[in-house]
């Protein structure tokens, strides 16, 4: 029988290779109807295989017991220690947090108000302009360097884009 299957395998497999699709189909038809049935799993398998089912279900149900009855009260006790003794420790942390909290806003406020009281005016402001203006009239040559290296940033910007755009002209 096993050699009936090997054959029937390369015979589908040889049509599949060749793409010769009909008999490639009807080929495997032949291997399909060819392979020999599974074999019936035994009741004395099945009945074993359910005894362990029922008997692991029955485990696990005695142990959730357990953890109803045992565990769950003794961890909320706990859970109730914990938090007594802890109590005072949060406590503690919350108004310290609270504390700090008030003392960063109070600062900020603070400093708000003293900072539009003592900040630069208008005057202040425009006369550092006139310093700024002041200086680069006194020192032209930094002001013309400045625009030269601007001046050839553009050059160099006009350049790039024409010889990018040709690039483009000559993909189309």
């Amino acid at each position: 029988m096993n050699d009936n299957v090997n054959r029937q395998y390369q015979r589908w497999r040889d049509a599949e290779v060749e793409a010769r699709d009909d008999e490639a189909d009807a080929a495997f038809t032949g291997l399909f109807q060819s392979m020999p049935p599974e074999p019936a799993v035994s009741r004395a398998f099945t009945a074993r295989t359910m005894e362990a089912v029922a008997a692991a279900s029955a485990r696990d149900a005695r142990r959730a017991r357990v953890v109803r009855r045992v565990v769950l009260p003794v961890a909320a006790a706990m859970l109730l220690v914990a938090g007594y003794f802890s109590a005072g420790f949060i406590g503690s942390a919350l108004s310290a947090t609270v504390v700090w909290l008030l003392n960063v806003a109070i600062a900020g406020v603070v400093s708000g108000a003293t900072a539009v009281q003592s900040g630069p005016d208008g005057w202040t402001i425009v006369s550092s302009l006139g310093r700024a203006t002041a200086a680069i009239i006194a020192n032209p040559a930094v002001t013309i360097t400045i625009f030269a290296v601007q001046a050839f940033a553009i050059a160099a910007l006009v350049v790039l884009k024409r010889l990018l755009g040709s690039d483009r002209e000559s993909f189309r």
